[in-house]
C-alpha cells in the first residue's frame, strides 16, 4: 500500500528541481539543479535501506540485490530531467498542484512521478514477506531529454542488465519502439527575410516561429498563410505537442516556410518535403506504425541557420526509407544522434508478466503494444516500456500543463507493485 503523502511530498520536492539541462559545472555535467534532484533522489533511496550509487551526477542506480548471479538481474531505468516548461501554464510548472482529480507539475508523468512511484513499489517489495531470488536495480537517468550522455557515462562505468523496463511509456506494454533520428538540415540564405530562432526542444513540435521582414510584405500573403506582422516580425503561432506524435500539435514553421515560398526564397524543397510530406513518408506504416517527421527547431551556428528535425522510424523500416528522398531534393542534412528501431519478441517472458500485471491490476485482457517514442528500456538487450501512460489519456507530456490523474498515477504504482511481485518470484 502507498504512503500516499509521503509519496505526495517526495514527489513536490523532486518536481521543484528544475532539471533542464544546463551548462556544465563543476561535478554538475547537467547543472547544478539536476545533480541536486538526483541526490535527492538516491538519499531517499537510501532512506529506505536500499544500496545506492552515484556515477559523478551522470546517472544513479538503487539496488535491490537478492542474487549474485548476472542472469537473475532486473533492470528498471527512467529518467529525471526534464523539458523546457514553455509557455502556457495555468499553475507554477516547478510546483506539484493537485486540482480537480489532476496532479500538474513539470515531470509529474515524464519521467519523475513514474520513477518515484517506483522507487515506492521496490521498497514495497523489499518490506515485504516475499521471498524474492532476483536482484533489481534502479537506474536514474539525467540526460535522457537531451543527448543519452548519461548513459554514455554508466555504460563505461557499469554493465547494465540483459533484461529491463522503463516506466516511461504506456501501458499496458510496448515491446517496439521507433528509431529517432534527430537531424540537421542547412537551410538556404534568404534574400528579403531573416531566420529568427524558435522551437524550445528537438522533441517537442514547435508552437511558436518567427521571421524577420527586410522588405514590405504582401498582406494577402500573410493572410493567406495565417500569420500575423509586429512591426518587422511575422509571426507563426501553432500548438507543441510530443515529437513522437507532431498529429497532436500543430507545427508553427509550417506556415512561415509556406509564406517564405510564395514569396520566392529558396525554401521550396524545404516546404514541399518536410512539411507537405511530398513523397509521402509518413504514409510509409507497418504494425508497429507510421513513420513521422517533425521540424521543431531553428537555430542559429556562426552565420547559418539550420533546421532541427525529429524523425521516427518503425522496425523493420530503416533510415534508408528517408535517405533518397532527401538526397533527391538535395537536402544538406547531417545527423545529430541516431537511435535505431528496437524490437523485442512480444512473446517473450519479460513482456508476458509485465502484461499480466497490468491486466490482473487492471481487469483487462490487453495485448503488448508498439510505442510511437523512445525510451531508456532499449539500453537493456531485451527490454520494454512499461507505463505510466493510460490509452486515450492526454497527459500532454512535452506541452504546457503536463498532468496525470491521480487516480491513474495511483493505478501506475499498483501495476509496477504487481510486476515487481512477479517478477521476484522467479
Amino acid at each position: 500500500m502507498l504512503n500516499y503523502s509521503e509519496f505526495f511530498n517526495d514527489l513536490k520536492n523532486l518536481i521543484a528541481f528544475d532539471t533542464v539541462k544546463e551548462e556544465r559545472e563543476e561535478n554538475a555535467p547537467f547543472g547544478k539543479q539536476t545533480a541536486s534532484a538526483l541526490n535527492f533522489f538516491l538519499e531517499k533511496a537510501k532512506a529506505f535501506g536500499f544500496e545506492t550509487v552515484n556515477y559523478d551526477n551522470y546517472a544513479g542506480e538503487i539496488i535491490y540485490r537478492n542474487s549474485t548471479k548476472k542472469e537473475d538481474e532486473i533492470g528498471i531505468i527512467g529518467h529525471i530531467d526534464t523539458v523546457p516548461f514553455g509557455e502556457g501554464w495555468k499553475t507554477n510548472p516547478l510546483t506539484l498542484t493537485e486540482e480537480n482529480g489532476y496532479l500538474f507539475g513539470r515531470g509529474v508523468v515524464d519521467d519523475k512521478g513514474p520513477m518515484l512511484a517506483t522507487l515506492y513499489a521496490l521498497k514495497n517489495l523489499k518490506d515485504s514477506k516475499i521471498n524474492c531470488k532476483k536482484t533489481f536495480r534502479l537506474f536514474v537517468g539525467t540526460n535522457e531529454e537531451t543527448g543519452w550522455k548519461d548513459i554514455e557515462y554508466l555504460k563505461q562505468k557499469t554493465i547494465l542488465p540483459e533484461y529491463g523496463f522503463s516506466p516511461d511509456g504506456d501501458f499496458p506494454v510496448s515491446y517496439s519502439e521507433k528509431g529517432v533520428y534527430r537531424i540537421k538540415v542547412k537551410l538556404p540564405q534568404l534574400k528579403n527575410y531573416e531566420y529568427l530562432p524558435c522551437g524550445t526542444v528537438i522533441n517537442a513540435v514547435c508552437s511558436n516561429c518567427e521571421i524577420l521582414a527586410k522588405k514590405s510584405t504582401d498582406k494577402s500573403i500573410l493572410e493567406k498563410c495565417n500569420l500575423k506582422k509586429i512591426d518587422d516580425k511575422i509571426i507563426s503561432i501553432g500548438k507543441s505537442a510530443h515529437g513522437a506524435h507532431p498529429e497532436l500539435g500543430i507545427n508553427a514553421m509550417k506556415n512561415i516556410f509556406a509564406f517564405l515560398s510564395l514569396n520566392n526564397e529558396n525554401t521550396q524543397a524545404i516546404y514541399q518535403t518536410l512539411f507537405l510530406d511530398k513523397y509521402k513518408i509518413m504514409q510509409e506504416k507497418n504494425e508497429q506504425g507510421n513513420i513521422t517527421f517533425s521540424p521543431n527547431l531553428i537555430v542559429k551556428e556562426n552565420e547559418n541557420y539550420y533546421l532541427l528535425i525529429d524523425c521516427r522510424i518503425p522496425a523493420p523500416f530503416t533510415f534508408e526509407k528517408v535517405k533518397k528522398y532527401l538526397d533527391i531534393e538535395k537536402i544538406d542534412y547531417t545527423f545529430i544522434e541516431s537511435h535505431p528501431p528496437f524490437l523485442v519478441n512480444k512473446n517473450c517472458e519479460l513482456v508476458q508478466k509485465l502484461l499480466k500485471s497490468y491486466n490482473e491490476i487492471t481487469g483487462e485482457n490487453e495485448t503488448p503494444k508498439a510505442l510511437s517514442g523512445s525510451t531508456f528500456a532499449r539500453v537493456f538487450e531485451k527490454g520494454c516500456a512499461f507505463g505510466f501512460e493510460f490509452s486515450g489519456i492526454d497527459c500532454h507530456i512535452h506541452e504546457p500543463n503536463e498532468c496525470i490523474k491521480k487516480e491513474m498515477l495511483l493505478k501506475g504504482y499498483e501495476i509496477i507493485e504487481k510486476a515487481l511481485i512477479n517478477l521476484a518470484k522467479e
